[in-house]
């Protein structure tokens, strides 16, 4: 066996950390080129025509005969094609399984281990860390470009916001575009006030092409006073808000206030049934005749308290129903169209229907004697009233101004403000109903609305582009109106499920998760919220990610433990 010397060893050395330099990608390359000329060369020959040392070939030789699996399966992911695969599946699992699906990078590890991809791929968590952190880091660098890149050619455009603030512990700021589901700005502050508001946005509409003009949120003061100070929009107060006050000042406690009837109901019954019993056995002992002038008082009292009482708890069942009816027509009057005809509602109309049923509810609070706490939550709850009002007559403000700009004759103005923005008002309220039989009644209504278009001869001597231009018009009026801040709800309470499984949600992971939202994340129609904002489609995030992703490390070398 031959001996090296020193200086053969510590050039092997050198060549070996010069091999180690080079990616995945060019190691399988030059592996592969290897095994297709090694038998028609010698090694020495094949290693200088490829400028790796032969004792590297030779170790990427051994390394690939000591996998362990069949043939088949390590020439497959040993082979360029294979070793893209790899790459490609790898990056794969932690987008969607940590980035979209919230797991830890240990399960990746796992099911790396469970299907023996442990064999090709370096699974430890380490390993699986770096990939990772690279992948949040192009997350975000793609988020930043794209947005840049989008914005450059966008159409100017007049929006809604939706804002609400959530605390993971630290408030978290978050206004989202309600009509594309974008997210203008999620990012955590100091404070809540009106001045955190106007740096979180200014930061949030850099660059956009966009001007705000109206927002529907609860009654935060801080973001009121931005929207309506600094922004000079709308505020469309929250219709959820409302219900949720008016609740709160009459569900528990009516259910309180029956639950004590049906007591006292009760008690008053079985004192009536002794007294009975009593009354009975004097009379039996008396041959059928009654003697306790006393004892016939007091089964005639006990008679009329349980009387008393059961009127009582009747009454409180009742005024329990008819408040529930009320809340819940709350949600019905307040539309701009009615939702049995489709016909418009002016801010008058809305408010005698607001009014009419918060006086069911108020007089059912006194008929019930609500403590006073729960009358203030009522009066909370109907100063909200007046601005719900206003948000009505600023939607038909809008509408007029939108339907003045087109410049469209007398005909066409009467078909788009009866036909064309009712019948899609109709058809976004249809998608949102809470039962199917609603959403089928509603959606046949829209349908009948916009069936008319069929029977006017001037609007179909209209050329399809001019068609397009109106109807798209007539959509963007129909969803002027905002009563709901639900999307930003709903984000709230997934951010909150994101913090509560990694106990922190850094910066960088709330940029991620934005970026996520807003580019990858697809509706039923395929479209993202970014394409919907922006109306162009953003490029592919994921290979955007391909290729900048590193191909994964190769296992660490197993440790054999020798006896002493």
């Amino acid at each position: 066996m031959a001996v090296l010397s020193s200086e053969d060893v510590n050039e092997s050395s050198v060549q070996c950390l010069q091999s180690v330099k080079k990616t995945r990608k060019e190691q399988v390359a030059l592996f592969k080129a290897y095994e297709s000329t090694v038998g028609q060369s010698s090694e020495r020959q094949v290693a200088e025509e490829l400028g790796v040392p032969r004792t590297t070939l030779q170790h990427w030789r051994k390394r690939k005969e000591s996998i362990g699996l069949s043939k088949e399966v390590v020439s497959f992911f040993e082979s360029p094609a294979g070793n893209q695969f790899l790459h490609q599946l790898v990056t794969a699992l932690l987008f969607v399984m940590v980035q979209l699906g919230g797991c830890g990078i240990r399960l990746v590890g796992v099911l790396l281990e469970r299907i023996q991809l442990d064999r090709f791929v370096g699974c430890s968590t380490g390993s699986l860390h770096k990939l990772n952190a690279k992948m949040e880091e192009d997350i975000v660098a793609y988020g930043t470009t794209e947005r840049g890149r989008l914005a450059k050619d966008m159409p100017s455009k007049k929006i809604s916001m939706c804002g609400d603030e959530t605390f993971h512990p630290a408030p978290c700021l978050v206004a989202i575009e309600p009509v594309s589901n974008f997210i203008l700005t999620e990012t955590y502050s100091e404070k809540r006030d009106a001045q955190s508001w106007s740096a979180a946005m200014q930061e949030g509409l850099k660059d956009l092409s966009v001007e705000i003009i109206q927002s529907a949120s609860d009654e935060g003061k801080g973001l009121v006073k931005y929207v309506e100070k600094e922004l000079g929009a709308h505020h469309s107060p929250d219709l959820f808000h409302v219900q949720q006050e008016l609740t709160r000042a009459t569900s528990a406690p009516l259910r309180a206030k029956i639950k004590q009837a049906e007591k006292t109901y009760e008690m008053s019954s079985k004192k009536r049934t002794v007294l009975e019993k009593m009354e009975n056995s004097d009379r039996k002992r008396d041959n059928g005749y009654t003697t306790c002038s006393a004892l016939m008082s007091q089964l005639i009292d006990a008679e009329i308290k349980e009387d008393v009482a059961l009127a009582r708890l009747n009454d409180l069942k009742k005024h329990q129903i008819d408040v529930q009816t009320a809340k819940k027509a709350l949600g019905l009057v307040y539309h701009p169209y009615d939702l049995e005809t489709g016909e418009s509602q002016i801010a008058e109309v809305i408010s005698k229907k607001l009014e009419e049923n918060f006086i069911i509810i108020k007089s059912a609070a006194d008929d019930a004697e609500l403590s006073d706490n729960n009358i203030s939550h009522l009066e909370k709850a109907h100063r909200v009233f007046s601005h719900m009002v206003n948000t009505i007559a600023f939607f038909w403000a809008m509408v007029a101004q939108q339907i003045t700009s087109l410049g469209l004759s007398a005909g066409m103005e009467s078909i788009m403000r009866d036909v064309l923005i009712p019948g899609f008002y109709l058809q976004i309220v249809a998608k949102k109903a809470k039962s199917s039989a609603e959403c089928k009644r509603i959606a046949k209504l829209a349908k009948s609305l916009l069936a008319h278009l069929e029977l006017c001869e001037s609007w179909c001597a209209l050329p399809g582009n001019m068609q397009e231009q109106i109807r798209a018009a007539a959509l963007q009026c129909a969803q002027l109106f905002q009563r709901s801040s639900s999307c930003v709800e709903g984000r709230n309470g997934y951010l909150s499920l994101r913090h509560h499984g990694l106990h922190r949600l850094s910066t960088r992971k709330l940029t991620v998760l934005t970026v996520l939202h807003n580019f990858y994340i697809q509706r039923l129609d395929r479209t993202t919220a970014a394409e919907r904002f922006f109306e162009q489609k953003p490029k592919d995030l994921f290979w955007y990610l391909l290729e900048r992703i590193p191909y994964p490390a190769r296992p660490a070398m197993k440790r054999i433990k020798v006896a002493a």
